[in-house]
């Protein structure tokens, strides 16, 4: 796995030690006492721990000194309630979890993740991390997630004053609003891992491919974990994901078509690295396998490194079918979830049966203070409880990324009255609600 931005973070004890720019600004510094110099470095959330490091000798020294604890205490602080999405996602992405796959052991790891959700002490995985565990997600968070988000919040926003004709300057994240769209990033790659192609190789693929999930399977242990709203936030990663990549698709749709004169003598079968991107369902099943591989390959698309050569060539190895379903279509299509409600209703199913009252009581943090819907969401139902995610709910809105916003942003940009027109436009001042009582 690839090194933080600030490799200073990882093990390369045998670089030179930066050099301030400025004596004078380190000299108050080094004169605190050693505990106290340590207690500042394990109150800096990743970015912080990384600047400082970079800007002081003598901080530099003590972080060498205390990696492993440093680390894990500023783990804590960059994760906050996401903590224990981000251990789970990291757990299930090494080489071991995918050779050692089975159906029983995702169902036991999804016990454990909920029990962890659970717990007040939700940061007690990150406490136990190795040195070399806690450097490795540091690394995924700092050169994967933290690229993904902004590339994500960039066109999310800007999707959003497109909408709105307002202007992109509109101020940095609140943190729920950075908690939403972390936690989702997450829960997406622990989806990935779980469910998708993951980090599976070509020696464990074939039993992945036997043993794989059914799409209610994936709903029922996995998407109802989470209140609808929180599901709505990973689909509006998905929705990015998709409209990305099926951009490159269409780039190279004449690169791997089997018609293309490099194919010529290969034929039939279809030839190895050739793929029908003309055809709408087998270019949405492709989409979605490939999605399904994760955000380390995500982000590598999306950076934009490649020529076009080099692009055709990895996505000839990277495209792939998923054989049972994944998401869109599938785990959150409104038959699946049906079925699920006819055949096991759920408390939050019985929640919307009855219309219990939702309202927006404020942006927070649904970890620490209880379930607490974005405004989008409470506009969307009227104040009253949905249990309805996915498929119910029209892509067009996801473009946008309308669960992840405060209610200042939304007041400010004109966002609430944008959902509240898009709404109309699709629904016809229907409820997808009274069609299942």
């Amino acid at each position: 796995m690839a090194m933080p931005r600030d490799s200073m973070l990882g093990r390369e004890d045998s670089q030179p030690e930066p050099v301030c720019g400025n004596a004078q600004i380190d000299s108050p510094l080094t004169s605190l006492p050693p505990e106290l110099r340590l207690q500042i470095l394990s109150e800096l959330d990743l970015d912080q721990l990384s600047a400082l490091v970079r800007a002081s000798p003598a901080f530099h020294r003590d972080y060498r000194r205390s990696r492993r604890s440093t680390l894990t205490k500023c783990l804590q602080v960059t994760f906050r309630s996401v903590a224990v999405d981000a251990c789970a996602a990291f757990q299930s992405s090494s080489d071991e979890f995918a050779e050692a796959w089975t159906r029983d052991k995702v169902t036991q790891f999804l016990h454990s993740y909920q029990d962890q959700r659970a717990s007040a002490h939700n940061s007690h995985a990150i406490k136990h991390l190795t040195e070399d565990e806690a450097i490795s997600m540091a690394a995924f968070h700092s050169s994967i997630v933290e690229p993904f988000a902004r590339c994500y919040v960039d066109w999310a926003l800007t999707n959003l004053f497109e909408e709105t004709k307002g202007s992109l300057n509109n101020g940095l994240l609140s943190k729920a609003e950075e908690t939403r769209v972390l936690r989702a990033l997450y829960r997406f790659q622990l989806c990935c891992n779980l469910f998708g192609w993951g980090r599976f190789s070509a020696s464990s693929w074939r039993k992945w491919r036997r043993d794989a999930f059914y799409d209610i399977d994936i709903l029922k242990l996995f998407l109802c974990l989470f209140e609808p709203w929180e599901v709505e936030e990973i689909a509006c990663i998905y929705a990015f994901a998709k409209e990305k990549l099926d951009q490159i698709f269409e780039d190279i749709r004449w690169d791997v078509h089997e018609e293309n004169p490099k194919f010529e003598g290969q034929r039939p079968p279809t030839p190895v690295g050739a793929f029908h991107l003309d055809i709408r369902e087998t270019r949405d099943e492709l989409l979605e396998g490939t999605i399904s591989r994760g955000l380390d390959l995500l982000h590598m698309l999306f950076s934009g490194v490649w020529d076009h050569a080099q692009l055709v060539l990895v996505m000839q190895a990277q495209i792939i079918f998923l054989p049972r379903g994944f998401l869109e279509g599938a785990a959150w299509s409104d038959i699946i979830q049906q079925e699920l409600r006819e055949e096991a209703p759920s408390h939050r199913d019985q929640k919307q049966e009855r219309r219990d009252p939702l309202p927006f009581t404020g942006d927070g943090d649904s970890e620490t203070d209880g379930p607490r819907p974005p405004l989008a969401w409470t506009v969307m139902w009227g104040g009253t409880y949905s249990n309805l995610f996915g498929d119910y709910v029209k892509h067009v809105i996801h473009r946008w990324g309308y669960v992840m916003w405060d209610a200042v942003r939304l007041e400010r940009t004109g966002g609430k009255e944008l959902l509240v027109r898009q709404l109309k436009e699709e629904w016809r001042d229907t409820d997808p609600r009274d069609v299942l009582d």
